[in-house]
């Protein structure tokens, strides 16, 4: 009896290890398993398990964006959204914005189907289906015998088993909802659904009994009292082995068991500390395991604690999304997401305290770092607390008494640690133990007693002679060998002797950075200072660095980056976005990456030189970055592009050579369009067709991007518009299109990485209806009313102007009041946007002229002028006039035309000859910039200047078709800003007095207005 016992557990044991040792040979990303969300779970991104940096955990609630704090299930569709149930409705996130989607609430649980159909299950309301942004919604008045769902999962056949406190309910592939109907499951309070490999669905009930369905049909049911382990709670099938699954028991352990013949208890996972397990995922080779106080990982058999993530309190689901980013959702916390982060976290990595790095340095495997009170050496497991020296002498031969470099340093303040081309680290202390250099467990210091001018040393550089610059108060010291062999400071010229930096020149000169007396420059033929004066930004440097390829020395000031020719030429960059900078690196591909106090600007380093628009990526903590570079400390690049990070908070690392994006593996859609305010989704062929009669179409394009880096996106309308300016992904918003003529365009996206680079193109099709006006046919018959239209109206003008010579002298003004009344009116009539401008105008110029004390004669003869200022845009073709959208330079160009063209038409005029004036000038301006001969102050004729103050105010102050006018007080303030430039100053001033007496303002004008810009609006005029 003994002995069958011992065969009994020698084959239990045996038993185990096959099975263990089966699953373990899954090979990592082989299975495709499907959470509980039924997203399938890609190969991770980056695994947190695995490392210990190189990734960032962030975490979304209701402070940061996320509308709540408690999130009960999470979901991927695969368009890219990201899905987040919770009991404040149903949550869409892009990446970039969350956005709660109204008609539902108390949302439990999620679940993407085989159609990519969103299912919702409620706790309160039964579940519903959700596709192409319509709801089909299932609760007890269709026959659903509870409305309080737990979970949703779906087999092979494509049935739908939704876990109900009531029963499983299901849903066929023509969404008729049915029931298991055993007995046994009918009335289960159930808990938990998930599909196996096997397409066997094993759910448990709140009580811990475990049931097993398949096809539809109950195929086993285990009671709490068959159950050696009393009942499980939350369950995973072994994706290995069918019939097997994991399971937590009461006693709260998790446990492997065999289902196929009862219950046969194969194993027990420690997994402490995690208790209340919620969900267990299969992800990438490992099982992840969800709890209650934390996230834990089973690799190969073998379990350890998930550490360093932002969540740690009820974590309810784990899922990866396309590109094999981590999300983990809590009831508690909001949502997670673990995404890889190109900045390393070293201080986090080595568990060190808070603190002010001053330099860093890659030396011999280990990585030296400069504090105010000593130094800091890495290495592989973490800080060393020794450095043993073998020999620590001064220059001089006098004995150090040391035999620890770190011990050495202790309490010392060291600005700088630099590596020379020998393979040396040169360290600078402060008032401390002088200038020291290390190498193979040897140091010699140099200090004033081996003829350093101070103490105080900031930093050393390398000469192409292998000699050494040092910069130190007092000016600048040269070190050969083991000697000082020559000192600069205030006899030679050097008026300010607080040395920050210093660099050598392309011809050997000894550039010198100080601390508010600029750059010496220092050779042969002496010193010579370069300072604001000479195009230097400040006087105040911070750093310089000569680069090789360019021939030039790079500078960092307190207030901006700048350059120097070796003609001692300094160019400031103009455009720089920010001022306070304190180093700069440059990679392989030619981008400068500019460490500064509020994060890192990267920019292609010709586009510095070309010194025009500056458009740089920027990397701040958002971003990644762990922490801010200490001002004016000293940070190290490796040759492999590893750039440790001086922080004042601690060190980071990011390699500046890889890059920070992969946009091909980016989703790119434009799942909807919404036309007239309706949203409208694209046909089984991904084309958009809207009605005729749209008047307004608003295109949301989406770049699903969940990593920490920040892409560029342009877009265009092909056939309307052309390529959009490229800009972050972060801008990205819905755009809209009007005056849109029938027909096909094609939305067009192109994706570049944050630095432009790369190309990643999306297109849809847009087709417009064609209205019966675009037909060929209208445009005869239009055509044809035109050309009637005008031949009346030159009969009408000709047979007035005869009788008009006909009358007296007195009724001539009387004429050329009505010639130019009805002209004005052919003018409105010509250009659609502008109906009634020219007699507001010609009014407005009117109350001017009285204002500025004209006669009545002259205010008379002013107003006729006024009424034909735009008399020249009758001869702009109507294409280009009344054209819908932008205008090219091209077009703007014929626009302005219209001045030259209304002049030509009337300089004839005898009876007025100054009536050509007004359409001529008008559009001059004062400070000389306007058009068409950019005629300057007093050169401008009197009349014109006070129709441009007129034409002005009603440009912006009028409504249009494509625009309400603008807010009579930002009318009012625009034409005070542009008085002396654009418009006459004293124009300006009788035109304010009429405002103060209560002119100009619309009766019906309740403040309301537009706010757009001068520059748009004189645009589009």
């Amino acid at each position: 009896m003994k002995k069958e016992k011992k065969n009994g557990r020698f084959l239990c044991g045996l038993l185990t290890v096959i099975i263990t040792a089966a699953l373990t040979a899954v090979p990592s990303g082989a299975y495709t398993e499907k959470c509980s969300s039924g997203v399938e779970n890609r190969a991770l991104s980056v695994d947190p398990s695995a490392v210990s940096d190189g990734f960032s955990s962030v975490l979304y609630n209701n402070s940061n964006g996320l509308p709540t704090s408690e999130a009960n299930a999470i979901a991927e569709t695969s368009d890219g959204f990201i899905w987040i149930g919770s009991f404040a409705g149903l949550i869409r996130y892009d990446g970039n914005t969350f956005e709660r989607i109204s008609g539902m609430t108390s949302i439990k649980c999620l679940y993407v189907d085989s159609r990519d159909r969103l299912w919702i299950g409620t706790n309160d309301n039964g579940f519903a289906v959700m596709e192409r942004g319509e709801y089909r919604m299932w609760n007890k008045l269709d026959g659903l015998r509870s409305a309080h769902t737990r979970a949703i999962t779906e087999d092979s056949s494509g049935t739908i088993y939704i876990a109900t406190t009531c029963g499983i309910a299901t849903v066929d592939t023509d969404q008729n909802l049915g029931a298991i109907e055993d007995e046994r499951i009918a009335e289960a309070n159930m808990r938990e659904l998930r599909i196996g490999s096997d397409d066997t669905i094993y759910g448990t009930t709140d009580t811990g009994d475990i049931m097993m369905i398949r096809g539809g049909k109950l195929i086993k049911y285990i009671t709490t009292d068959e159950n050696p382990l009393e009942g499980a709670g939350t369950i995973f099938p072994d994706p290995a082995n069918n019939g097997v699954i994991y399971h937590e028991a009461v006693d709260f352990g998790l446990y492997r068991v065999d289902l196929n013949d009862g219950v046969s208890v194969l194993e027990k996972i420690d997994i402490d500390p995690l208790k209340y397990l919620k969900n267990i995922e299969y992800i990438d080779g490992k099982i992840w395991i969800c709890a209650g106080n934390g996230v834990g990982v089973i690799d190969n058999g073998s379990f350890h604690l998930v550490e360093n993530l932002n969540m740690n309190n009820n974590i309810g689901h784990v899922m990866t999304d396309y590109l094999g980013n981590l999300w983990f959702t809590s009831t508690r916390q909001g949502v997670m997401k673990v995404v890889p982060n190109r900045f390393s976290d070293l201080s986090e990595r080595y568990d060190l305290p808070e603190l002010v790095a001053n330099s860093t340095c890659k030396y011999d495997d280990k990585l030296f770092v400069a504090t105010d009170t000593g130094l800091i050496v890495l290495g592989e497991n973490g800080a060393v607390s020794e450095l043993p020296l073998t020999k620590a002498v001064s220059a001089s031969g006098s004995d150090l008494g040391a035999d620890d470099l770190i011990a050495l340093l202790d309490g010392c303040r060291i600005r700088s640690i630099i590596r020379d081309t020998h393979e040396r680290l040169w360290i600078s202390t402060w008032r401390a133990c002088g200038l020291l250099r290390y190498e193979n467990d040897e140091v010699t210091a140099f200090t004033e007693e081996d003829g350093l001018l101070t103490g105080s040393i900031r930093a050393v550089c390398e000469r192409n002679d292998g000699s050494v610059l040092v910069a130190l108060t007092g000016g600048v010291n040269v070190i050969r060998d083991n000697a000082v062999v020559a000192s600069y400071g205030s006899d030679d010229g050097i008026e300010n002797t607080e040395s920050l930096t210093v660099a050598e020149g392309s011809n050997g000169d000894i550039i010198l950075g100080s601390n508010g007396g600029g750059l010496y420059v220092i050779n042969e033929a002496g010193v010579r200072n370069v300072d604001v004066e000479d195009g230097l930004p400040s006087d105040i440097v911070m750093r310089l660095k000569y680069d090789k390829k360019r021939d030039l020395v790079w500078i960092v000031t307190s207030s901006a980056v700048a350059y120097m020719t070796p003609d001692y030429r300094v160019t400031a960059i103009k455009n720089f976005p920010y001022p306070n900078n304190f180093d700069l690196f440059e990679n392989s591909s030619g981008d400068i990456w500019v460490l500064s106090s509020n994060g890192i600007y990267v920019t292609p380093a010709e586009e510095l030189i070309a010194n025009g628009d500056i458009n740089p990526v920027f990397y701040s903590i958002d971003s990644g970055l762990s922490c801010i570079t200490t001002a004016n400390s000293y940070s190290d690049l490796t040759s492999d592009g590893e750039l440790y990070i001086a922080g004042s908070t601690g060190v980071c690392k990011v390699n500046i050579e890889e890059s920070f994006e992969n946009i091909n593996e980016m989703k790119v859609s434009v799942p909807f369009i919404d036309v007239d305010g309706v949203r409208v989704y694209p046909d089984s062929s991904g084309t958009f067709t809207i009605p005729s009669d749209t008047r307004k179409l608003t295109v949301s394009s989406y770049v699903f991007n969940y990593s920490l880096t920040n892409p560029m996106v342009s877009w265009q309308l092909e056939g309307f518009e052309d390529e959009n300016a490229p800009i972050s992904r972060s801008e990205l918003v819905p755009v809209d299109y009007t005056n849109l003529r029938g027909g096909t365009y094609h939305f067009k996206l192109r994706v570049m990485d944050s630095m432009g680079r790369g190309n990643k193109e999306y297109s849809v099709t847009v087709t417009k209806e064609t209205a019966f006006y675009e037909q060929g046919w209208f445009y005869i018959i239009a055509g044809l009313l035109f050309v009637i239209g005008i031949a009346a109206v030159v009969n009408f003008y000709i047979r007035r102007k005869t009788r008009a010579i006909e009358k007296k002298q007195q009724e001539t003004m009387a004429l050329v009041g009505e010639i130019s009344e009805a002209f004005a009116v052919v003018i409105d009539m010509k250009d659609r946007y502008t109906n009634g401008h020219s007699s507001r105008v010609a009014k407005y110029t009117a109350m001017l002229s009285k204002e500025l004390g004209y006669d009545d004669d002259t205010t008379e003869k002013h107003y006729r002028i006024a009424l034909l200022h735009d008399i020249g845009k009758v001869g702009i073709p109507d294409n280009i006039l009344n054209k819908p959208g932008k205008l090219t330079d091209d077009e703007f160009a014929v626009i302005k035309s219209h001045t030259s063209r209304g002049f030509e038409a009337l300089k004839n005029i005898r009876i007025m000859p100054e009536i050509a004036v007004g359409a001529g000038s008008h559009h001059e301006r004062p400070d000389g910039k306007g058009y068409p001969k950019g005629l300057k102050g007093d050169e401008i004729p009197r009349v014109a200047q006070i129709i441009a103050v007129a034409d002005t105010f009603d440009a912006m102050y009028s409504d249009r078709p494509y625009r309400n006018r603008m807010n009579f007080e930002r009318v009012v303030s625009i034409i005070k800003e542009v008085s002396g430039t654009q418009l006459t100053p004293d124009v300006v001033e009788a035109f304010l007095r009429l405002v103060d007496k209560g002119e100009f303002r619309a009766p019906d004008d309740d403040g309301g207005g537009s706010t757009e810009s001068i520059e748009n609006i004189r645009k589009n005029e």
